[in-house]
């Protein structure tokens, strides 16, 4: 048996992901949740990536890294969990319209990835 600080050592890409890295704000979810089912898919995508992305460096270990900016690739989001790109695109510009506030994302230019953080506060402010 692999001792457990043995068993991830940073690479996710031919790995089966069934889990999400560090602590989830309810308030979050349901803020998603809102939206429907592919905005949940999308924001657990999100956590997940800020998860094996940030949480596994030793200066962020047990801290929370949901401010954190990530990767949006299809492949690991249509594979992980089932949403495609276009319905990305469409989520990713719908979340962070400043009336919704839910998302920052950035475009980098054609043909590469887009980044994305959660902009939603943790519990309800008022």
């Amino acid at each position: 048996m692999t001792p457990p600080e043995e068993k991830y050592g940073g690479s996710f890409v031919d790995e089966n992901i069934h889990f999400i890295m560090g602590p989830l704000s309810i308030y979050q979810f349901n803020k998603f949740a809102e939206h429907g089912l592919c905005a949940v898919r999308l924001f657990q995508y999100i956590r997940t990536k800020q998860g094996l992305v940030w949480g596994s460096k030793p200066e962020f270990k047990g801290k929370d890294t949901s401010h954190k900016w990530v990767y949006i690739d299809n492949k690991n989001l249509y594979d992980w969990f089932g949403l495609h790109q276009p319905t990305k695109w469409k989520l990713l510009k719908q979340l962070s319209d400043p009336k919704i506030g839910l998302l920052e994302y950035e475009k980098r230019g054609s043909g590469k990835l887009p980044i994305a953080r959660i902009k939603a506060p943790k519990k309800k402010l008022n």
